[in-house]
Formats: structure tokens, C-alpha cells, sequence
């Protein structure tokens, strides 16, 4: 697990930059960084690689649909985007479902793994 997730799992870290009030917010990162065969710390890099740049947007639009973290919390856990970087993330992916169907599939297949992963422990 890399230093930022513990960092967001650890609400009693005293180093904690930044506090995040949902606590499934790591978990997303952590599936959606091994769907697209990426490290936790590669999905929150602040690069514009194209490697990148798909798989953070998935976990932006998944972290809007399945966690309860505002706009601008879940921007700071990306390095510190903006709220509107996060929107803006989260309608572009729903674009790109809209629009391929490879793409939606991917983000279908990825969807059923976090409910069963994150959602469903909740019920």
C-alpha cells in the first residue's frame, strides 16, 4: 500500500495532509489502479502521461457514483486538483461510455468489482 493510502485509511495519522470522510475513497483507488495494471501512487501523480490520465478518470467518476466525498476533497487526494477538475473527470468519462463501447464495458466490468468490493460490505 503506498504512503498516500495509508495516509487516507489512517484517520488518526498524525501526519495526515488532507482528511477524506469516506474511508472506501483508498479502496476505489486500489481497484481501479489494478484494473488498468497501474501502482496506487501512479494513479496520483499529477502528470498528464496517457497512461494516466484514463484510469484517474475512471477513479474520479467512480469515486462521485459510490462515495460520499465532496468535490474538493476528492480533488485533494489527487494532488491537490480542483472541484471543478473532478466534474469536469467525472462527464468526460461519461462521455467516453457514452461514446465507446469498449470503454463502457471496461468501466461496467470495474463497476460490478468495487460494489462487490465496497458497496455490498455496506448493506
Amino acid at each position: 500500500m503506498s504512503i498516500a493510502l495509508a495516509e487516507i485509511r489512517s484517520a488518526q495519522a498524525p501526519t495526515l495532509r488532507y482528511r477524506v470522510s469516506d474511508p472506501f475513497v483508498a479502496d476505489v483507488i486500489a481497484a481501479v489502479a489494478a484494473e488498468f495494471g497501474l501502482s496506487e501512487r501512479e494513479m496520483m501523480v499529477h502528470s498528464r502521461d496517457h497512461r494516466l490520465w484514463k484510469p484517474r478518470m475512471a477513479a474520479m467518476y467512480y469515486f462521485r457514483l459510490l462515495t460520499s466525498c465532496s468535490l474538493p476533497e476528492l480533488g485533494r487526494v489527487f494532488g491537490g486538483r480542483s472541484h471543478t477538475t473532478v466534474l469536469r473527470a467525472f462527464r468526460r468519462c461519461r462521455e467516453m461510455i457514452d461514446a465507446d463501447e469498449s470503454w463502457a464495458g471496461r468501466m461496467d466490468r470495474l463497476l460490478v468489482k468495487l460494489v462487490e468490493k465496497i458497496v455490498a460490505p455496506r448493506l
